[in-house]
């Protein structure tokens, strides 16, 4: 009986929780409001082994907002972890780091909002982008970090911005 109990408690400690909300996550979003939900339990990067689906558009130079969910608890008081938002692309280069939040230790589950300007970069047509959010809890009984990612594809300036006259 303290063997199971205690593989039980191992398992649960060793499920973290991390959802995307918006744009919404690849793959299935059902389930997303129970704690230690199986579609907030990706840990392998980038995308958790999710497949690329449909993107949510933004255009450039506008601001990007991202909302995710810490579904269940790993906060450690002694090493604080942190949530970090980054762009990626399936070139396989490294994601460029675009917004970070502090674990502040908020009971899960907790809502998160970012917002920042979307990158001013060259748009290359056969390049797939995607936002990717971790969480590093830096908690020695959970996992190293968990991984959600959101298909995104970008449009020229949404309003031309006027020049600047010379003179």
């Amino acid at each position: 009986m303290i063997l199971v109990f205690g593989l039980a408690s191992i398992f649960t400690v060793a499920q973290a929780h991390l959802c995307l909300l918006s744009p919404p996550q690849r793959g299935n979003m059902s389930g997303l409001n129970t704690p230690a939900a199986p579609n907030c339990l990706l840990l392998t990067g980038p995308c958790g082994g999710r497949q690329a689906g449909s993107p949510t558009y933004y255009h450039t130079g506008d601001n990007m907002t991202v909302i995710f969910m810490k579904n269940f608890d790993h906060y450690y008081a002694a090493a604080p972890g942190e949530f970090v938002v980054s762009l990626g692309a399936n070139d396989h280069s490294i994601p460029k780091i675009l917004a970070h939040q502090l674990d502040g230790g908020e009971k899960a589950p907790h809502i998160y909002r970012l917002s920042f300007p979307v990158p001013q970069m060259h748009i290359r047509p056969d390049l797939h982008y995607f936002i990717q959010v971790t969480y590093t809890p830096n908690n020695p009984n959970a996992p190293k970090i968990f991984y959600q990612c959101a298909d995104v594809g970008f449009e020229g300036h949404l309003h031309q911005r006027p020049s600047n006259p010379v003179g």
